[in-house]
């Protein structure tokens, strides 16, 4: 509709904007993302503003003409918040970057009704999910909101060699080993040389692995509706009960317990 090539639908929590839907041609955009609020392409349209660029027009709705993500400059946008009960719940999102493309930036009665109808379907959803909690007793003391979960699981923001193993984490699970030994070798290190160059960066092989594991396992037990055996095997668990005690320690919850919990509310 807009002739952009990527879209977005993502939820504010706290300072941060989590991408819940795309669909994009950049490998900067996926589900799960999280982006700041300060995001200049998304910060303009929280107070409830439909926002747009077009360069050929000669408008836009940014203090900065030069508009740009991840290193790549925009050069087509439109963009509206999702309100929900009156409330901000997140923002829609469509924008390109490639240059001499015509941009339908102007059509902002079609991402008004866009984002009413979404917000209508969230409110539903929302209905649904407390008439739910309120037959089956949801309020269980301890547990979190999934989002406060998803937040804790996130993968987190390193630099250096804490970055590069997660990278070969992230690329390692479900396909091979994760022990200190197999990473440090693909990595072109001795297992003592990448410890120390962790301890470096106050941070530890252990705590990242978890990190990564605790990412992945609410994947796969949730979206995936994976078997906790499998699970295990995959994030290179010695065993079942190996497993289900490290994911005690991240939640205070079982895998089985999570999964019964969440698999309707996530």
């Amino acid at each position: 509709m807009f002739n952009c090539d990527t879209g977005f639908i993502g939820q504010r929590i706290g300072g941060v904007i989590r991408i819940i839907a795309s669909q994009s041609n950049l490998d900067s955009i996926y589900d799960g993302q999280l982006l700041q609020v300060t995001e200049p392409m998304v910060a303009s349209v929280l107070g409830g503003n439909v926002a747009s660029i077009n360069p050929a027009m000669g408008g836009s709705a940014f203090s900065s003409p030069d508009l740009a993500y991840n290193g790549d400059d925009i050069h087509g946008l439109i963009a509206r918040a999702i309100e929900v009960y009156d409330e901000t719940f997140g923002v829609m999102c469509f924008f390109s970057t490639q240059r001499d493309k015509e941009y339908v930036s102007e059509d902002t009665e079609s991402i008004e009704l866009m984002a009413k109808g979404v917000a209508k379907m969230i409110e539903l959803q929302s209905s649904y999910k407390d008439q739910r909690a309120q037959t089956t007793g949801f309020a269980t003391p301890g547990v979190k909101h999934f989002d406060d979960y998803l937040l804790q699981a996130r993968l987190p923001e390193a630099y250096g060699v804490a970055g590069r193993v997660i990278e070969v984490l992230k690329q390692r699970i479900g396909k091979s080993a994760l022990g200190i030994g197999d990473i440090a070798a693909e990595l072109n290190l001795s297992k003592r040389t990448l410890q120390r160059r962790l301890q470096q960066q106050d941070v530890s092989f252990a705590e990242l692995r978890d990190k990564v594991r605790f990412h992945y396992s609410i994947d796969y037990l949730i979206e995936h509706n994976s078997s906790i055996d499998s699970i295990s095997n995959a994030l290179d668990f010695s065993d079942r009960t190996s497993f289900t005690n490290a994911f005690k320690r991240w939640t205070g919850l079982s895998p089985s317990t999570f999964r019964k919990l969440f698999r309707d509310y996530a």
